[in-house]
């Protein structure tokens, strides 16, 4: 059998292109503040138990590291970063409305939730979400 790199001239092959896709613009969600978006994100998507543990170690130790905050999880090495990546994935509908470059002031996917101090490489939580941060927590628990 002979492999090759090039895609064959066979009509199954064709690029298929979705009608809708997951990113688009939510004019509803795109009018709200960052505050409300968050709010809403968590009311609309509770947060799970890892989601959990990964928010209550950003709001017990503000200023850490990843790896301080994996440790403060019980996790290994930079775990904490990971999970709260998947968190922000999730819920990029609401904390970007308009797709991730809408928002220059993410440099991360992270910072829609946390601040990042890349001098020191610490996480913080964002101050104007931080009610809505405990609140989704207290919901989960």
């Amino acid at each position: 059998m002979v492999f090759s790199l090039f895609r064959p001239k066979d009509t199954a092959f064709e690029p298929v292109t979705p009608t809708a896709t997951r990113d688009q613009v939510d004019p509803e969600i795109a009018g709200l503040s960052r505050k409300d978006r968050v709010k809403r994100a968590f009311d609309d998507m509770p947060l799970d138990a890892r989601e959990t543990e990964a928010i209550c170690a950003l709001l017990d130790k503000p200023g850490s590291t990843a790896v301080d905050l994996s440790r403060a999880c019980g996790w290994m090495d930079t775990s904490w970063r990971t999970q709260m990546l998947l968190l922000c994935q999730r819920r990029r509908k609401y904390l970007w409305p308009e797709g991730i470059s809408g928002d220059v002031t993410n440099g991360i996917i992270i910072t829609a939730l946390a601040e990042y101090d890349a001098l020191n490489l610490t996480f913080s939580p964002r101050s104007d979400i931080l009610r809505s941060l405990k609140k989704a927590v207290k919901d989960a628990l």
